[in-house]
């Protein structure tokens, strides 16, 4: 295994790659953590505070699917399939979009409000415990300004 030295002179190329390959094992051994500690307490998948969160933002004239999906950067069965498990617990609601009879409206319910306020003490909490040794404030600043890189 090369040392970190070695690695700090590889090519950009090789450095690129190396990022990518650890920004996914990263998500693959975090996501499944807070996943279960939500799932504790009533929440399926972190997204799901993703997704009220922008119906919340929407207000009262809610979100298309398809414009969430873009917001989230989410497949579209995926988010679907999670939109439909939100719905039968009654966080989100769906209204006929007058001009396209195929799309809906999205919108958070007055339950779905209530979880997302509810859930996040829990998931900070899941956050901290995960990511706060891991940076201190001017790494997390910096870590937080190249994530924001790669999808603005």
């Amino acid at each position: 295994m090369k040392s970190l030295d070695e690695i700090s002179r590889e090519p950009h190329d090789f450095l690129i790659s190396r990022v990518w390959f650890h920004m996914l094992r990263a998500h693959r051994n975090l996501y499944p953590k807070m996943e279960k500690r939500l799932r504790a307490h009533g929440f399926d998948s972190p997204l799901w505070h993703e997704i009220l969160t922008e119906l919340e933002r929407a207000q009262e004239e809610g979100i298309r699917s398809s414009e969430l999906q873009k917001k989230l950067f989410m497949a579209q069965h995926n988010l679907s399939r999670h939109l439909s498990r939100m719905e039968k617990k009654g966080f989100i609601e769906r209204t006929a979009c007058p001009k396209d009879k195929r799309a809906h409206f999205l919108h958070i319910s007055e339950k779905g409000r209530e979880a997302n306020r509810a859930i996040w003490p829990y998931y900070f909490e899941a956050v901290q415990l995960e990511l706060s040794d891991k940076f201190d404030r001017d790494e997390a600043f910096q870590m937080f300004q190249y994530l924001i890189r790669l999808y603005s």
